[in-house]
């Protein structure tokens, strides 16, 4: 799952349906809301937009990077412009663009070596590993899974139980919406036999708004933003916490890690410290984003500053970037139980620490 809004505040799903997924990833040797085939990818690497805090001049020879990072540009970026703009990427030696495209694109290019770099959620990471990609997670950039199911407040629908009886929203059975849902019924043992799962494709808000559900499949930083923003008072039930499942992160391949550790190592110290500056200095970072983002408006710049303040709860952690094996392993076994994979893989090669804290 990677979470993709566009710059009005829609939401692009970025996982499909499993099955399609697991046909497309086998093709191409993972977000996507269409075809894998997809657009062009665009890539953006404005030297230009340094701010004047940029350390001294990088190496005359920089390493070139492009890291794929979603569909479109997007305020919920904003670590990695930092870390463009700022020059962490170039103190450490490289130059970064960043890539927009379709997840699974991203996800095959990496494992056969054409990409060094993605970002993926831990859900893409294991599909890919249970079809034999060796794609390796190094670096936990969300700390909670973003996704949730949101009511109204005087719904009365405030945990899950609550939704029993009552009709729930979701963008359609695929993607990270579908996986979430999953994921809380599994975790909380709800009888959704006597839920109505209705697909409405990404009209969330409206949907809750004008009554043609009682609740909704949501992104935390998304559709809870827009009605707030909106002055309606919403009941937010978070999927991590009934299940940690691992969420979007920097992905790589084995044969990177293997030949050429210390380009990983730079990699995710750079990405770390743009995410941590972030969240630090969140009216600079955003200031940033805008510079990457340039149909971020004014009249839209309330409403995407509130996505990142939003967003940065979901990213912060004691431990930046450290994945916690029991997330793993939890969510391997949620993603067999519900067959979402046939059979399960080692939980010891999806992910890696070993470039923390250096």
């Amino acid at each position: 799952m990677s979470l993709l809004f566009n710059i009005h505040g829609k939401v692009i799903s970025t996982v499909r349906k499993t099955s399609l997924i697991l046909t497309i990833l086998t093709l191409l040797i993972l977000t996507a809301c269409g075809p894998a085939a997809g657009p062009v990818p665009v890539t953006t690497n404005p030297a230009d937009t340094a701010t004047e805090a940029a350390t001294p001049a990088p190496p005359d020879e920089l390493t070139h990077i492009d890291l794929g990072v979603g569909f479109v540009p997007n305020v919920q970026f904003a670590p990695f412009y930092v870390a463009q703009a700022r020059g962490f990427y170039a103190e450490e030696g490289l130059d970064v663009a960043l890539e927009y495209g379709f997840e699974n694109d991203f996800v095959a290019l990496t494992a056969q070596g054409d990409r060094q770099f993605a970002v993926a959620s831990g859900d893409q990471v294991i599909l890919a590993r249970a079809q034999r990609l060796p794609v390796v997670y190094v670096m936990k950039w969300y700390q909670r899974f973003p996704v949730a199911v949101m009511a109204l407040a005087e719904s009365g629908i405030d945990s899950p139980k609550d939704l029993e009886g009552h009709s729930v929203g979701i963008p359609g059975l695929f993607g990270a919406s579908y996986v979430a849902w999953q994921a809380l019924v599994y975790a909380t043992g709800l009888d959704d036999t006597t839920i109505r799962l209705e697909s409405i494709g990404f009209t969330q808000a409206e949907a809750i708004s004008q009554g043609q559900v009682d609740a909704a499949v949501v992104y935390i930083a998304n559709e809870p933003v827009q009605l707030t923003q909106a002055g309606k008072e919403v009941t937010v039930i978070e999927v991590s916490d009934y299940m940690d499942l691992v969420a979007n992160g920097l992905i790589t391949n084995e044969t990177l890690i293997r030949d050429n550790p210390d380009l990983v190592r730079r990699m995710v110290r750079a990405s770390l410290r743009g995410l941590e500056y972030t969240i630090a200095h969140p009216d600079e970072a955003f200031a940033i984003a805008r510079q990457f983002v340039p149909e971020i408006t004014d009249d839209d710049a309330p409403v995407q500053r509130a996505v990142l303040d939003a967003s940065i709860p979901l990213w912060r952690s004691d431990q930046l970037g450290v994945s916690d094996p029991q997330a793993w392993a939890d969510s391997v076994t949620f993603m067999v139980a519900t067959g979402l994979i046939e059979s399960s893989v080692d939980v010891e090669s999806l992910y890696t620490n070993e470039f923390m804290g250096e």
